[in-house]
């Protein structure tokens, strides 16, 4: 089997939510030469669907040491700090993304979650009010592949809320609402 196919089996065993099956065909396409950023990635993506956030990271740093110019990789290393609430390093990552590819809506959203959680509000808004109004439809399937997206929004809108009952955020109620559909959508 060349390289290209094992690539294909690991991506069709991790489709299948075989991850540990996925994770081996991975490595075996990287023995046999397959491109290391690729594989690395892979393997962050299929780490942080299984939650093993240390290992995610351990994978996407060896993806940037491969190939440091690609917005995807600093993408899920940023979801994987976000799922360890490590909200600093989420940020500077979903900037990095942002950096690498300035129209990259899912990290500017992430980014504004995360400025949530660690009280910065005003920033957090200003994302938020650049996606809102694209991200309705691309939304509910992240969230759907990614419930730690969902499960710190929650997080981050009750904490945007705080005793007062208001937001610290900048959204209209109208914007405020989008955010809790998106959340409550099964």
């Amino acid at each position: 089997m060349d390289t290209q196919e094992l690539l294909r089996e690991a991506q069709l065993l991790f489709v299948d939510g075989k991850n540990k099956e996925s994770l081996e065909a991975f490595a075996k396409a990287l023995e046999a030469g397959a491109d290391p950023y690729m594989v690395h990635l892979s393997c962050g993506v299929v780490y942080v669907k299984m939650k093993e956030t240390g290992s995610a990271i351990e994978k996407f740093n060896n993806a940037i040491s491969a190939n440091n110019k690609n917005a995807r990789v600093y993408f899920y290393r940023g979801i994987a700090y976000l799922m360890k609430e490590e909200f600093e390093n989420a940020v500077s990552d979903f900037t990095k993304a942002l950096e690498l590819k300035a129209d990259y809506a899912m990290a500017k959203f992430c980014r504004g979650v995360s400025y949530a959680r660690l009280g910065k509000f005003e920033e957090s808004s200003k994302d938020m009010l650049v996606v809102i109004p694209q991200m309705e439809q691309s939304f509910q399937s992240f969230a759907d592949s990614y419930g730690i997206i969902r499960t710190q929004m929650w997080k981050a809108l009750a904490q945007m809320d705080g005793e007062s009952g208001r937001s610290a955020l900048s959204l209209s109620e109208k914007e405020m609402e989008t955010l809790e559909k998106w959340l409550k959508a099964e």
